[in-house]
């Protein structure tokens, strides 16, 4: 039986309020739209997007995320297919967090030209109010995270089951690293670059 298993390994993770959730899994029953037989995005070809259910469980497909980025602009998960992807759900207040964003752009720079992408979901801002804007402006400012998305999030977006179409964030930062396909690979709360480069460089 798979399980979307999220872990602290107190040594070498740095997280704020962390916790270890071992989330039992049960089919993907989230229902998505699938994609359109040819996607401009996809030079015309076959959209990869075929499957119709959706979870934050490992061995998933994970669901799709359309937030404003820092540029104004639209970020869509699903048109990064073919694309190793780091998502990091952060709080603007977490220190881990930042610690983390600090070393965004050298991972872009080490694996960006393999097609990696490091994408930062902030979920509150620095008084644990929700995310505006100017926030977003003002994390990419003070990183100068520019090769990289951050986005405006939520806590909409948390779901603690990982089934229902959000994400078990139970600590900050929490990271899940999907692969190419879009399938969730590993989850983790904390921070460790060291870790992070592992499991990146194993779906490279």
């Amino acid at each position: 039986m798979k399980a979307f298993i999220f872990s602290l390994i107190c040594i070498i993770l740095v997280g704020c309020e962390p916790s270890k959730v071992n989330i039992e899994n049960s089919k993907a029953d989230t229902a998505i739209t699938p994609a359109e037989p040819e996607s401009e995005i996809h030079g015309g070809n076959p959209a990869p997007v075929t499957w119709d259910t959706c979870s934050a469980q490992i061995g998933d497909h994970a669901c799709d995320l359309a937030l404003v980025d820092q540029f104004g602009d639209t970020f869509q998960l699903y048109d990064n297919y073919n694309k190793v992807i780091l998502i990091d759900f952060s709080a603007m207040w977490c220190g881990p967090c930042n610690m983390a964003a600090s070393e965004v752009e050298s991972f872009m720079l080490d694996y960006g030209d393999q097609d990696f992408l490091w994408v930062t979901v902030l979920i509150d801002n620095q008084t644990g109010d929700p995310v505006t804007e100017d926030d977003i402006g003002a994390w990419s400012g003070m990183y100068s995270i520019s090769t990289s998305p951050v986005l405006i999030g939520n806590r909409s977006l948390i779901d603690m089951t990982g089934q229902n179409g959000g994400w078990p964030v139970g600590g900050w930062p929490t990271f899940v690293i999907l692969d190419r396909e879009l399938i969730v690979k590993n989850g983790i709360y904390g921070w460790s670059s060291a870790l992070m480069r592992q499991w990146i460089e194993a779906e490279l």
